[in-house]
């Protein structure tokens, strides 16, 4: 930005905010995406449908023994080769979960902790309940964990990630997740260097709260050098990676240049620029070749809610987005013209990509998805107004109000009705009527999804003209301290957790269980992003992933 420009919208009394440059197009705009000619591409194509025949005979040969059929399908999940074997896991899964045997087999003395929560694991999360019982056999007659397995790292880091799966009511599993973190954090400078990098990326991101593409980028490295490889597997997952890869770069390259015909940093200085960043949080929804389309779909309506969430808060006076929200309100084919030209264009680019949504939805034969569509992001704009409302007068709403503005102007809604858009199978207008009415599940990711926002954005927020976050509401409310405000609410997100990991798995499933999925990974890419600070804000704090997905295949 120019110092003029910036001399001139401080005069009008606009709340600039300073953000950092994104971390993505540095590379977009070098040498770093990597040339791959068409021959490698085939051949690596080539390759990948050989091994998936050796894999599935290996798979095959698993299900003579449930629980090696069970460890099996953990690794290709960890690996990140599971979709390739989506119906064939559902139903070796759903035969071994109505086995007698099976039952009795977990339940045993033979079987040790490590093969239990990781049975419990890969139940839960392909949505069947596995009861928490299975861990009565490590309690003592305190009900809890018996001293002996402390030692067991293993088993250690597949209780600590089978807490991450407890719903309400499962005290054992709250006690386990707090006895197992304080046991790996000792451990993992005592054990092998091989087994601490999986003990420290369990303690960065639990398997569960992890974007499944940097989960399995990790697990990749760390299986490589594990004793009891199997090579076949190895090979297929790396060769897989990078065939995804290479489609994912180029899905990168097309919002790119979405981005820059539409010459958004000239015509909206104030903006963030997270190309890379929107994709990254796109590729955390749906990593799978299929979703390609629905990929760049999403990532664009990201950087759209980025637009008019900048709008908002970094740049509007409070006359001009009463003016922007009303039009949007009644979609009006064009911003009214007393607004900044910045505004205008911010409006004209949403308007024009959610007719654009609307018309191809329509043209596929899911006619009234658009509607509900637009009926959400105008519910996102109402909700940036509040807040724009709430700082105009210093107002520092009630905990509960803001509380229920904030799951909104989250656009954790208006994200998962974008994945939805991309999802044809099931994306129709049943699925947009559900989510419209703000099921559980949802409600769940939002709460997730706007308190994590605000306890990692809380320092950065207060170093200028900002509304209150939920830390601040809560103690004004209470009368607490900065500490006990953001306990109390990271015990909601614990919460909430819960709730949704009990929608995950109340089978029957009244919808779709693709679109259950799509809720929690989007609360996924929720934690990476806002784990140790504000990723998408400063995003220094997800470099490392966008490097490691984007910037280096994996060598074979």
């Amino acid at each position: 930005m120019e110092k003029s420009w910036i001399e001139a919208e401080r005069k009008a009394s606009r709340p600039l905010a300073d953000f950092p440059a994104g971390v993505g197009e540095e590379y977009l705009s070098s040498s770093w995406i990597p040339h791959t000619d068409h021959m490698t591409k085939e051949a690596y194509t080539e390759r990948l449908s050989s091994l998936k025949k050796q894999v599935m005979e290996l798979f095959t040969v698993s299900k003579a023994n449930p629980i090696e059929s069970i460890k099996f399908i953990d690794t290709l999940c960890r690996l990140g080769v599971s979709y390739h074997f989506e119906k064939e896991i559902e139903e070796q899964l759903g035969k071994i979960f109505a086995s007698r045997d099976f039952h009795g087999i977990i339940r045993s003395e033979e079987c040790d902790l490590c093969t239990v929560g990781l049975a419990f694991q890969v139940f839960r999360q392909f949505g069947f309940k596995l009861s928490a019982d299975v861990f009565d056999k490590f309690k003592d007659e305190d009900g809890k964990l018996k001293g002996n397995h402390g030692a067991d790292a293993k088993g250690m880091v597949s209780l600590y990630e089978a807490s991450h799966w407890r719903t309400h009511g499962e005290d054992f599993l709250d006690e386990a997740a707090v006895f197992s973190t304080t046991v790996l954090e000792d451990l993992s400078s005592r054990c092998s260097p091989h087994l601490a990098t999986r003990i420290k990326n369990a303690l960065r991101h639990p398997y569960h709260k992890g974007i499944p593409r940097i989960e399995a980028r990790q697990y990749i490295s760390y299986y490589e050098e594990e004793e009891m490889r199997d090579e076949t597997l190895l090979e297929f997952a790396k060769v897989d990676f990078n065939v995804l890869q290479l489609l994912h770069l180029e899905e990168i390259a097309l919002v790119s240049r979405w981005y820059n015909d539409l010459r958004i940093e000239s015509n909206v200085p104030y903006a963030r620029n997270r190309t890379v960043e929107a994709f990254l949080w796109a590729l955390g929804t749906y990593f799978e070749p299929k979703y390609s389309r629905a990929r760049v779909t999403l990532a664009i309506v990201i950087l759209i809610i980025t637009l008019i969430d900048d709008t908002y808060d970094a740049y509007g006076t409070l006359e001009e987005l009463e003016l922007f929200t009303d039009a949007l309100d009644t979609w009006l084919p064009a911003a009214p013209h007393v607004l900044p030209d910045s505004m205008k264009h911010v409006y004209h680019i949403m308007i024009d990509f959610y007719d654009k949504m609307e018309k191809e939805m329509e043209e596929e034969g899911r006619s009234g998805c658009g509607f509900y569509l637009k009926k959400l992001l105008k519910m996102l704009g109402k909700s940036y107004n509040r807040e724009a409302e709430w700082l105009n007068k210093d107002y520092i709403p009630m905990f509960e109000e803001y509380k229920e503005n904030g799951a909104l102007s989250s656009a954790i809604l208006s994200v998962v009705a974008a994945s939805i858009v991309g999802m044809e199978r099931v994306g129709n207008v049943d699925a947009f009527k559900w989510l419209s009415s703000r099921p559980k599940p949802l409600l769940a990711a939002e709460v997730i999804g706007r308190f994590k926002d605000d306890i990692a954005g809380y320092e950065m927020e207060h170093k200028r003209k900002h509304v209150g976050t939920a830390i601040d509401c809560y103690m004004k409310q209470y009368g607490v301290s900065k500490g006990k405000a953001t306990e109390e609410i990271r015990n909601m997100i614990s919460d909430s957790w819960k709730d949704l990991n009990g929608e995950l798995m109340r089978r029957p499933h009244s919808v779709p269980f693709p679109l259950l999925i799509g809720i929690l990974n989007v609360t996924r890419a929720c934690e990476v992003f806002y784990k140790y600070g504000d990723g998408y804000t400063e995003p220094e704090y997800v470099k490392e992933y966008i490097v490691s997905l984007f910037g280096q295949n994996i060598p074979i």
